[in-house]
């Protein structure tokens, strides 16, 4: 088992899949939102303000302090690539050992539980380390670039880090790897039957879409909070809060769903891998 899992790993994270997750997330951490404009309610990405704004500007409103630039990262429609970006590294290496034949190979030299959770294993941690990864380098262009929270007197220091800021920091990177490692488990289901990688990156990000829509009219439609504690651990976005979130029932549900919905994936690919008549190939 631990060195077919040290196998699968050095296939997925050395590898030109997970060097593009890891890249596009960084780039994707540019588009979230860093200002909003009181008097026009236009809102400025990242990218925008390090292009138009002038540094006296940002050194004075304590809107662009780094911690939370760096908070927003993954925080608004960037999120949607998620399913994609996570699973580059497992789907790449996955499709390419099915083609050259060497999958069935490798499942007859492994023991077949030991291969399905190798690979689930893989698959889970280097979507989250592609994910956490991305967020990390932003977060250190963040705080490179952008003024420190020390660097505004005036501003509530408690509200944004009232914990620290290397808690929050470390909250962050945390709350993206759980956010890529549940984000690549529709794209692993979909591998044991779908030969297609294409179809096996896009169809988690319109399923991720469908969630998001459906779940965003439940809510808007049912205002009632105890009727939104429900809804929110099958949210997509819920696994990502659990570092947030306060030692409630909140938290003790969405931890449930996330752990139950993982176990399911990993049932369901196993069940299908065992009545594949090439056995994955």
């Amino acid at each position: 088992m631990i060195k077919a899992l040290k196998c699968d790993l050095s296939k997925t994270i050395v590898s030109f899949g997970f060097v593009i997750a890891v890249l596009v997330t960084f780039l994707l951490c540019f588009t979230e939102t860093a200002y909003v404009d009181s008097y026009n309610n236009q809102r400025f990405s990242v990218y925008e303000v390090l292009l138009k704004f002038d540094m006296s500007f940002i050194a004075e409103d304590s809107s662009f302090n780094s911690l939370k630039i760096y908070k927003s990262a993954l925080s608004g429609y960037s999120a949607m690539f998620l399913p994609v970006l996570a699973s580059f590294p497992f789907v790449f290496s996955q499709c390419a050992e099915r083609n050259s034949g060497n999958i069935r190979f490798s499942i007859f030299r492994t023991h077949k539980i030991k291969f399905y959770l190798s690979k689930y294993i893989s698959a889970f941690f280097s979507g989250g380390l592609g994910i956490a990864l991305g967020v990390f380098i932003f977060g250190i262009i963040s705080f490179c670039v952008f003024p420190g929270i020390e660097s505004y007197p005036h501003m509530n220091f408690e509200y944004y880090a009232p914990e620290g800021v290397f808690l929050e920091v470390c909250k962050k990177l945390f709350s993206s790897f759980i956010y890529g490692c549940v984000s690549t488990m529709p794209a692993f289901f979909l591998s044991s039957f779908c030969h297609n990688k294409y179809l096996i990156l896009c169809v988690p990000f319109l399923l991720r879409f469908m969630l998001d829509t459906a779940t965003k009219k439940i809510v808007i439609n049912t205002p009632d909070y105890e009727f939104y504690k429900l809804v929110f651990p099958f949210e997509s976005y819920a696994p990502s809060q659990i570092p947030y979130l306060k030692a409630d029932s909140l938290l003790f549900s969405t931890i449930a769903v996330t752990l139950i919905s993982s176990f399911l994936i990993l049932v369901g690919y196993i069940l299908i891998m065992e009545h594949r008549i090439d056995k994955g190939g």
